[in-house]
């Protein structure tokens, strides 16, 4: 996986300038804003985050036409702005089964040692060389493609343990979501804003010429250990930035306590 993290990265650096540098401001700023206000904006989140499980049950199941997709996004989409508690607990289990499993299974290199993509673009290899918005979409969703077909493959081949685990990882998520909301909503979406903010920066860093993924390849727990306190920070602040609303307390006035006793 790593060689084609980097030769998508050799590729994306030399994307149109206008494609990674106001797309990544605004991922950046969008990512501030679901790291620090998470739960103000839960709906807005619960929404995205339907959305998203919408189309990954699509992936798993199989290829269906656009129609369909676009169908179960929006019924997915719907249901967070609905339900959004439940959702957010299935998207925190989602999230928690996928990464456990593809972590106990050895990660999405343990499968193959060689990417599919090298040399895929030869004629974007060279130094001098600029890629329009429609290949770099179409390299994009390739790509994506590819590392969504490594996940589904990787966890297909689990071992048992790996799906125990799991298991067990989305029941404590569906308890934390149901017993403490708040806290669950907001350690979810700091976590998705995170990432946000991870991919923003990335995407400038390409644009910079920088090497980001080589960064993040030879120091990984550092940026692990980052992106965990970034996750904290992003939800201790959320829960004072919005505090639970006041209750209203039913009391009894003294005339009436009185009326009664006559």
């Amino acid at each position: 996986m790593l060689e084609a993290l980097e030769y998508y990265q050799s590729l994306a650096q030399k994307f149109q300038g206008q494609l990674l540098t106001g797309p990544g401001v605004i991922v950046v700023l969008i990512g501030l804003c679901i790291w620090l206000a998470g739960l103000r904006w839960r709906r807005v989140i619960g929404a995205f985050a339907g959305a998203a499980i919408a189309a990954a049950g699509v992936f798993v199941v199989g290829n269906f036409a656009a129609n369909v997709f676009l169908t179960a996004c929006l019924i997915g989409l719907l249901a967070g702005v609905i339900i959004n508690r439940v959702v957010f607990g299935l998207f925190g289990a989602t999230v928690g089964v996928l990464v456990i499993t593809v972590i106990l299974a050895g990660g999405l290199t343990a499968a193959e040692s060689d990417s599919p993509f090298v040399s895929t673009w030869p004629e974007y290899e060279q130094s001098n060389a600029v890629v329009e918005a429609p290949a770099a979409m179409d390299i994009t969703a390739k790509m994506a493609e590819f590392f969504v077909d490594r996940a589904k493959n990787t966890v297909a081949s689990s071992p048992a343990k790996s799906f125990a685990a799991a298991g067990l990882a989305a029941v404590i998520a569906v308890i934390a979501a149901l017993m403490a909301p708040r806290l669950f909503i907001a350690i979810v979406s700091s976590s998705l804003g995170s990432a946000v903010i991870f991919a923003g920066m990335v995407m400038l860093l390409f644009y910079k010429g920088s090497k980001p993924i080589n960064y993040i390849a030879q120091r990984p727990w550092f940026y692990a250990m980052a992106f965990g306190a970034m996750v904290i920070f992003g939800a201790v602040v959320q829960l004072i930035l919005s505090p639970p609303a006041a209750k209203l307390v039913k009391t009894n006035s003294p005339d009436k306590e009185i009326g009664e006793e006559k």
